[in-house]
C-alpha cells in the first residue's frame, strides 16, 4: 500500500513538472536558501528596492534602501534614509519620523507595502514549493559558471479576471553560503483596460556592523496612537485662502477670487499613482456638473516643471483648471497629509467634504457632496 502510495506520488510530481517545466534542482537551491535565513534568530541586513512603474506613456523609477533587524519572535525595527525609525511588535507599527519625535503607532497600516522593506522580500515569508500556477523554474545559465545561481521562475494566470497577466521572477543566490542577494521581478497587468507593468529589483546584504537597537532610546516619551494625530479640515470651517499659479496662464491667482462656485480641489502630484487614478474621475465631475456652477481645480504643490506637468494632462486629457507654485502654507493649512486629498467646498467658502486617497466610493461621495450643495441655498442677514 505505501509502495503504491509513493509511485503515485512520484508520478504526480513528475507530471506536474513534465507541464510546467519545472528543475527540482532549482527548487532544492531556492529551499536551502530560504532555510538557512529562517534559521537564523537575529538578522540584521541592508535591502535596496528600486521600483519602475510604466502606465501607458509615462514612465516612473523610485527607490529607497533600508537596515533592518528582525529578532524572531520579538520584532523588527527598521532606520530609514531619512533617519525615521519604524518598529514592528506583533500587529502593532510604532513609528518615530526624527530622532527626537514623539513615537506613534498604529494597529492599521499596509503589510504588504513595508514588507518590501523586509529581507524576505527576496525569497517571501513561506518556503518555495511547486504550485499550480508555476509555469517554469529553472536555471538560467550552466550551474558551474559564475559565484551565483540563476533561478528564473514564472507563473500563468488562468483566471477569467487575470487573463493575460504574467509574472516573472530572477533569483540570485551565491553558491557558497546560499545567501539570496537579489531578485528581480516583472509583473505585466491590465490596468483599466491598458496595459501596465511593475518591475521591482530587490537588492540586500548581511549588515556586518549594525547599530545596536536600544528600546529605551525609542521609547523615550510615552507613545501616542495615529489616528489621534491625523486629521484633515473639519466640516463647517472656511477654507483657508492661498495663492497659486494658473499652470496655463501663469497668473498668480487667488483662491478667493472662485468664491460663489461649488469648488472641487484636488491636491495631487506626478509620481502619486492613487492620484492618477482619481483624475478622470475628477474630469467626468466637471463634465456632468460643469454648466450648474461647479469648478473642479487640481492643486499640484510639489512638482515645479511646469512642460512636464501641461504634457502629463493633455495626454490624460485633463482639461480643468490646474494650479502649481503654491505658497508654502498651503500644506500646512489643508494639514495635507496623504495624497490625493480632495475636499469640496461649498459656494459659501467653507467645507463639506475631504476625501483622503482614492477608493471605491471616492467617486460618489465627491458627487454626492456637489449635488447636495447645489441644492443648498445660501442664507443672507
Amino acid at each position: 500500500m505505501k509502495r503504491s502510495i509513493t509511485l503515485f506520488i512520484l508520478s504526480l510530481i513528475t507530471g506536474i513538472c513534465q507541464a510546467q517545466t519545472i528543475d527540482t534542482s532549482a527548487l532544492h537551491i531556492l529551499q536551502k536558501s530560504f532555510d538557512k535565513l529562517a534559521a537564523m534568530k537575529t538578522i540584521h541586513y541592508r535591502i535596496t528596492m528600486v521600483d519602475t512603474m510604466k502606465r501607458e506613456n509615462s514612465f516612473h523609477v523610485s527607490w529607497f534602501t533600508v537596515n533592518g533587524t528582525i529578532k524572531k519572535n520579538a520584532y523588527w525595527h527598521l532606520r530609514l534614509e531619512n533617519k525615521a525609525e519604524w518598529l514592528v511588535r506583533g500587529d502593532t507599527l510604532y513609528k518615530k519620523e526624527t530622532p527626537d519625535a514623539q513615537v506613534v503607532f498604529t494597529k492599521d497600516w499596509n503589510r504588504h507595502k513595508i514588507g518590501s522593506s523586509s529581507i524576505h522580500s527576496i525569497l517571501g515569508t513561506t518556503r518555495p514549493r511547486l504550485d499550480k500556477s508555476l509555469a517554469l523554474l529553472k536555471f538560467v545559465r550552466d550551474t558551474s559558471a559564475g559565484e551565483f545561481y540563476v533561478i528564473d521562475e514564472s507563473y500563468n494566470f488562468s483566471s477569467e479576471d487575470r487573463k493575460g497577466d504574467s509574472k516573472v521572477n530572477r533569483y540570485f543566490i551565491d553558491k557558497k553560503s546560499l545567501f539570496a542577494y537579489r531578485r528581480i521581478m516583472h509583473g505585466k497587468f491590465m490596468d483599466e483596460g491598458k496595459e501596465a507593468i511593475d518591475i521591482y529589483d530587490f537588492s540586500v546584504s548581511l549588515d556586518t556592523n549594525p547599530v545596536a537597537f536600544k528600546p529605551a532610546v525609542f521609547f523615550d516619551t510615552p507613545a501616542v496612537e495615529e489616528s489621534d494625530r491625523f486629521e484633515t479640515l473639519k466640516t463647517g470651517t472656511v477654507a483657508p485662502l492661498f495663492k497659486a499659479t494658473d499652470l496655463r496662464t501663469g497668473k498668480r491667482i487667488s483662491l478667493n477670487a472662485l468664491k460663489g462656485k461649488v469648488i472641487v480641489l484636488d491636491f495631487w502630484y506626478l509620481s502619486c499613482y492613487p492620484c492618477r487614478q482619481l483624475m478622470p474621475k475628477l474630469q467626468k465631475l466637471q463634465d456632468k456638473f460643469g454648466k450648474e456652477n461647479v469648478l473642479v481645480v487640481g492643486i499640484n504643490p510639489r512638482d515645479v516643471d511646469s512642460k512636464t506637468i501641461i504634457k502629463f494632462l493633455n495626454e490624460k486629457h485633463i482639461s480643468y483648471p490646474q494650479y502649481y507654485q503654491t505658497e508654502k502654507c498651503v500644506g500646512w493649512d489643508y494639514k495635507l497629509q496623504a495624497f490625493p486629498t480632495t475636499l469640496v467646498l461649498g459656494k459659501d467658502g467653507k467645507v463639506k467634504l475631504v476625501e483622503t486617497g482614492f477608493g471605491e466610493a471616492t467617486e460618489s461621495n465627491l458627487e454626492n457632496a456637489i449635488k447636495k450643495e447645489l441644492e443648498t441655498k445660501i442664507h443672507t442677514n
